[in-house]
């Protein structure tokens, strides 16, 4: 139950940041990997979306600091634990989703796209080594969110694909005759 409870703060520390720093949200999704704020992030500077990122594990951390040392120290560690999970460079989680704000400014959508199948990649192979050596199949969930962010990206990529090749095959007819 504390485990859930550390979730909903950590995603109300999300969700006050948004409301904050004025993003715009249209709903609030509940899944099985805890609440997801649906946020148009397309026209948000590159600072308020490291805000709204970093937002959930810092709650956690706070929490975590302030109660080390009392009766909820169980509590705390599963913050701990929280915050250190989606500071996972793996997209969905905030760490993937702080690192690739981060390359969105310096390289193109295509480049970031590719790049960050490839990190999820890495660390699903990590992650399958953790489970066979160690015998610690929390880190499934985790092979499952990288999944997740590989498909996501995947699709991504397949869209824009698409509109390019739509855009060249209608700029094609226009100069061809077509629209004359």
């Amino acid at each position: 139950m504390a485990i859930f409870i550390a979730l909903a703060i950590h995603e109300i520390a999300h969700l006050f940041s948004a409301i904050i720093l004025n993003i715009k949200f249209d709903k609030v999704k509940i899944t099985i990997f805890g609440f997801n704020i649906n946020a148009d992030l397309e026209n948000v500077s590159l600072f308020k979306k490291i805000i709204l990122f970093f937002s959930g594990p810092f709650c956690n951390i706070v929490l975590y600091i302030v109660l080390r040392n009392s009766l909820y120290k169980y509590f705390a560690e599963i913050n701990f634990f929280l915050a250190f999970v989606n500071l996972v460079p793996i997209v969905p989680l905030d760490g993937g989703n702080i690192c690739k704000s981060i390359l969105e400014y310096f390289l193109n959508s295509k480049v970031v796209s590719r790049y960050i199948i490839m990190t999820n990649s890495f660390f699903i192979v990590c992650f399958l080594i953790i489970i066979y050596r160690y015998k610690i199949w929390v880190y499934l969930l985790l092979i499952i969110m990288g999944l997740k962010g590989i498909i996501e990206e995947n699709m991504i990529l397949m869209e824009r694909n698409i509109k390019v090749s739509y855009y060249k095959n209608k700029r094609k007819k226009y100069f061809n005759g077509y629209y004359k």
